[in-house]
């Protein structure tokens, strides 16, 4: 599994955290009790519903690599969406992605950086059980949010198709029994000011409910030298949920949940870092001394909206639960930007966006017997997506644009059972049938007539009105058996080991960006084995998560630059080939003493190309299989490492003190596939302090985030004879957070 240099590698790692174990691992100190809730919340077991068992299940006790976090350890870290969480799992790299709203999350090496809606996601994001398919939108805030969880590795045999590196669960907040409201006000720099607030109480005998706001701007962290100091990128994001809860009775629930998501933005800005003579630059044009300056001929905007609802029931019927989960999404899209970077119109590029989807899930989970259990289930999805895609490149003289739509459906049945045949072993056994159909049409760029009315590059601005001829279509079926098999072994109360072997697949699809028509590509296979260990340590003091695995895939899908294209930048999806992807993971939490809690995390990836077919490198219209084998996986660091400490104190006789230092490490990677976009690797540090009088229903805190003002990047990519971009994440950011509940 392993070379002899990583065997070593391993053991040299694990020697030394054992030996750091040991010296932590002293008896508590005589230290004066504290009872700050932003400490506890970071000793907090979660439980999780992973698993879909009819009850919650405590996260060490669940045989499957997850990191999960509550409401309250979101504020304690200063989370506000679902990447800064993601930041803090092993081996899990959240990014945005290049089209504002979008997601390019990756788990254990297996993502999508693209943003076409036909590359089907390798991590699925569900929200409220509900599956969402595709990825603008994906980028959930914080606010409101009751928990999330992050299971690494493939998932297919409860989650289904899209899962192969892994799954995002995200659960909103539920209204309890009694009134309450909770209230927050954020200042920033950069004009950051965040409100939000929510509501929540019985409406009568069986009924209650909660009603949720949220609005967040900023000014935009770039300074766009180019139009007199203007800052950049601002930000404007408005959020409405609404919830109900019907319980007529103690064994029968209903929970309907409508979301409004509105989002109007700048577009994520880039970076030119290169400069070809060939590209019309304008006259004076000079690079930014600062990384964080910009210089765009039009910075762009994005507009978002995205309405949801799901509505859950769930019925006890004392043998087990019976739950229905019934899920639907509207999402429309508008944006325009200049992707080159530069003062000139070297690449203005506009897109439309408009999808719908429909999901639903009928299982049934069993309780009633202790030498075994198991959930059953039915689940149906279907969308439909309608893509148009327009661009102006090298000083408006090539204006075009093209067209896409896909109706997609998927069938499954679904089991999973635990045997236990010893108290301190269990035995899982699962299986998933999926079959999916997709029919597709698509106009390659040039396709879509423009209004040659309209100056340049205005034209490409209104792409939902253009008479698209999408001519003809094509439809392709797929099915699928991902099956599963768990070892679990107990050896005391507070320790689990377990071996998984599981197989998953990824959507076979069509490829549907400024393209004609092209067959179809198969669905992404892989096979899974993952060896784990979680302990409860030293009085429970010390928490420790072990996971080694290797996973290897076959009819790997990669997006490849079309042969023989150059200013168009067309592309297509294939399947490249095999890989093997194999690493280690390590969470520690330590609470060395009542005021101090340390906490790690280390995860290593290994992924590498076992065969790489029909990759043409440098466009000459034939494929480099050779050279293209020895590439680097895109946006996959080797290693990624997060340390923490939390201190909590009395400060005399006024209230509790929080402080928390944090510092993230990533490796160097690279941006696209053929490793022409390099990015370094680099550190982040955040701190924050919280303060919360005594008996108070109030706190108030200071964070900063990147403290280094590092200049890091979630995005690049090569624009052929137009240079290289990057988009960057925010520089230093400071801010003032104020927090009530009752």
């Amino acid at each position: 599994m392993f070379s002899q240099s990583e065997k070593a590698y391993f053991h040299k790692t694990f020697t030394a955290l054992a030996v750091s174990l040991a010296v932590n691992a002293v008896p508590a100190f005589a230290a004066e009790s504290s009872s700050s809730s932003a400490r506890a919340s970071l000793l907090e077991e979660v439980m999780v519903k992973a698993r879909k068992r009819a009850a919650g299940e405590a996260i060490q006790d669940v045989p499957v690599a997850i990191t999960a976090f509550s409401a309250d350890q979101f504020k304690a870290v200063f989370a506000e969406d679902v990447v800064d969480l993601g930041m803090l799992s092993p081996n899990v790299h959240p990014t945005p992605g290049s089209q504002v709203g979008s997601q390019a999350f990756s788990i254990r090496g297996l993502g999508v950086a693209g943003t076409v809606p036909s590359d089907a996601p390798a991590v699925g994001v569900f929200q409220n059980g509900v599956y969402w398919g595709m990825n603008y939108g994906a980028l959930i805030d914080a606010f409101d949010v009751e928990s999330v969880e992050i299971l690494r590795g493939p998932q297919g045999t409860l989650f289904g198709r899209n899962v192969t590196g892994g799954a995002i669960l995200v659960n909103t907040k539920r209204p309890g029994q009694e009134f309450g409201y909770e209230a927050e006000a954020v200042y920033g720099s950069h004009g950051r000011l965040d409100m939000s607030g929510a509501v929540e109480g019985p409406l009568g005998e069986a009924l209650r409910g909660r009603l949720s706001v949220l609005s967040r701007k900023h000014d935009g962290y770039y300074d766009n030298v180019l139009q007199g100091g203007k800052d950049a990128g601002e930000d404007d994001v408005s959020v409405v949920r609404g919830t109900l809860v019907y319980e007529p009775t103690a064994t029968f629930d209903a929970t309907l949940i409508v979301d409004q998501y509105d989002q109007n933005s700048g577009q994520v800005l880039v970076r030119q870092v290169e400069t070809p003579g060939s590209l019309p630059f304008e006259e004076g044009y000079r690079e930014p001394s600062d990384p964080f300056d910009v210089m765009h001929n039009d910075p762009g905007w994005a507009d978002i909206q995205v309405q949801s609802s799901t509505l859950e029931m769930n019925w006890d019927l004392g043998h087990g639960v019976v739950t229905s989960i019934t899920g639907y999404r509207d999402l429309e899209v508008n944006q325009f930007g200049d992707f080159d970077a530069s003062p000139s119109q070297g690449l203005n590029l506009a897109v439309d966006v408009e999808q719908d989807q429909f999901s639903q899930e009928l299982r049934y989970a069993s309780s009633y017997s202790d030498f075994y259990n198991y959930t059953v289930g039915l689940y149906y999805f279907q969308q439909d997506w309608d893509f148009r895609e327009g661009r102006a490149i090298s000083n408006n003289a090539l204006v075009f644009a093209s067209g896409n739509t896909m109706d997609e459906s998927s069938y499954a049945a679904f089991g999973e059972v635990d045997l236990r045949p010893f108290d301190d072993w269990m035995i899982t056994l699962g299986g998933r049938f999926t079959q999916e159909e997709k029919e597709v049409q698509t106009v390659p760029f040039g396709g879509c007539p423009l209004d040659e009315s309209i100056p340049n590059p205005l034209r490409i601005q209104n792409l939902r009105a253009l008479p698209c001829d999408l001519g003809p279509s094509d439809t392709e079926t797929w099915s699928d058996v991902s099956p599963k098999v768990v070892v679990r072994w107990e050896p005391t109360e507070n320790q689990m080991t377990y071996m998984s072997w599981t197989k998953g697949f990824r959507s076979g699809g069509f490829a549907a960006r400024g393209n004609n028509l092209l067959p179809p590509f198969d669905a992404e296979e892989v096979t899974a084995v993952e060896l784990g260990y979680k302990g409860t340590l030293w009085d429970e003091r010390l928490r420790l998560n072990v996971a080694l695995y290797q996973n290897d895939y076959s009819d790997l899908q990669r997006t490849i630059l079309t042969p023989g294209t150059d200013i168009a930048f067309t592309q297509s999806t294939q399947n490249a080939g095999e890989a093997t992807i194999e690493g280690a993971e390590v969470e520690l939490s330590v609470q060395v003493t009542d005021k101090l809690l340390l906490t790690a995390s280390w995860g290593l990836t290994d992924a590498s190309f076992d065969e790489f077919k029909g990759f043409d490198l440098d466009g000459d219209g034939v494929s480099d299989p050779d050279r293209a084998r020895k590439l680097e996986f895109s946006q996959v660091p080797e290693n990624t490492y997060n340390l923490s400490a939390n201190y909590s104190t009395e400060y005399a006789d006024y209230g509790y003190l929080d402080f928390r230092v944090a510092m993230r490490r990533i490796d160097e990677l690279y941006h696209d596939d053929q490793n022409l976009v390099r990015e370094p690797g680099h550190n982040i540090f955040d701190a924050n302090l919280t303060y919360q009088p005594f008996g108070a229903a109030w706190s108030l805190s200071l964070f900063g985030k990147n403290l280094g003002n590092e200049d890091y990047a979630f995005e690049g990519a090569s624009l052929g004879s137009l240079g290289t971009n990057r988009f960057l994440f925010p520089p230093r950011t400071w801010g003032v957070r104020w927090t009530y509940e009752h």
